[in-house]
């Protein structure tokens, strides 16, 4: 029985098949997609809904032949029932990974988009430096618009994982292991005549950075204030305000926070990111009120 319908499929499918041709006209008719049509075309790696369902992120990406680049950029779109169209939120063309803040009021996202200081070239670097890419750093915007502003920062150690508590008073972040200046000079110091296979490898710090406190800093980043004599330099790939939860030996590519704030679950991948193993792929959970705690307790 079941090779009598399977023979009978076969032939209604044949027969069906010339008809479906004929509708869809000759080939010739049909414009060719050329290599211009297809780098031009527009993709969207990513969407976010927002809480209350109404506004959505959309990111897209694009060819920009000036720049040399394919750009990321955010677009808002909003459902107001009469057919909106979409806002772009953002233009740095390096914008990605966008999430809501819980209560609707924050959309965080990545951006490796250049400092003002880079942009005006008083990074005080040398050429070698000033070449590099600049370290992916987290950046709110509002949904009602106005300008992104980082609330991390970091010369060299870039977040590549970052995730809103449930009462959007936090966000938690990754990046690798921060070295203070001396750390850094020391490796340069006995690395510098070596061609490294794996460069200065280490693992990721988990941090929570105190959303109040990173916009109160955004409020005040107007009124600069010279630093003192004799006052000690802070270090250039820690953010200001951000308290160190972890420690990780492996790479932290994905960070959820629980929805009761009790928990933070990460998923790790090998530092490399070259899946040399399968059991650097790991998925981890943190209890974060007792080691934010803890870590008052400690500093106090």
């Amino acid at each position: 029985m079941r090779i009598h319908k399977t023979v009978f499929l076969v032939l209604s499918l044949l027969i069906a098949a010339p008809i479906v041709l004929a509708q869809a006209g000759p080939s010739e008719t049909k414009p060719k997609l050329t290599l211009d049509d297809f780098f031009n075309s527009v993709s969207f790696p990513s969407i976010e809904i927002s809480p209350d369902g109404n506004l959505v992120v959309v990111v897209t990406e694009r060819a920009d032949w000036d720049q040399d680049i394919f750009r990321d950029d955010l677009w808002l779109y909003r459902d107001d029932g009469k057919g909106g169209s979409p806002v772009q939120l953002t233009q740095s063309g390096h914008d990605s990974e966008p999430k809501w803040s819980p209560d609707g009021r924050w959309i965080a996202f990545l951006s490796e988009r250049k400092s003002s200081a880079e942009k005006s070239g008083d990074s005080g670097g040398s050429d070698s430096d000033s070449k590099e890419e600049p370290a992916s750093q987290i950046y709110l915007i509002s949904p009602a618009g106005g300008e992104a502003f980082a609330v991390t920062q970091g010369e060299e150690e870039g977040v590549h994982a970052f995730a809103w508590s449930a009462d959007s008073q936090t966000i938690y972040f990754a990046t690798r292991q921060p070295w203070s200046k001396t750390q850094k000079d020391d490796y340069r110091e006995e690395w510098k005549d070596v061609v490294q296979y794996r460069t200065a490898e280490r693992g990721d710090t988990i941090f929570a950075l105190d959303l109040a406190a990173a916009l109160a800093r955004h409020a005040a980043a107007a009124a600069k204030v010279e630093k003192k004599e004799g006052e000690p330099e802070e270090n250039p790939d820690l953010t200001r305000g951000a308290q160190a939860i972890a420690n990780t030996p492996l790479r932290v590519d994905q960070l959820l926070a629980s929805p009761d704030g009790r928990k933070l679950a990460f998923l790790t991948n090998a530092i490399n990111q070259r899946q040399e193993k399968v059991e650097d792929v790991e998925i981890y959970a943190i209890d974060v009120g007792r080691t934010l705690l803890s870590a008052a307790a400690s500093g106090a």
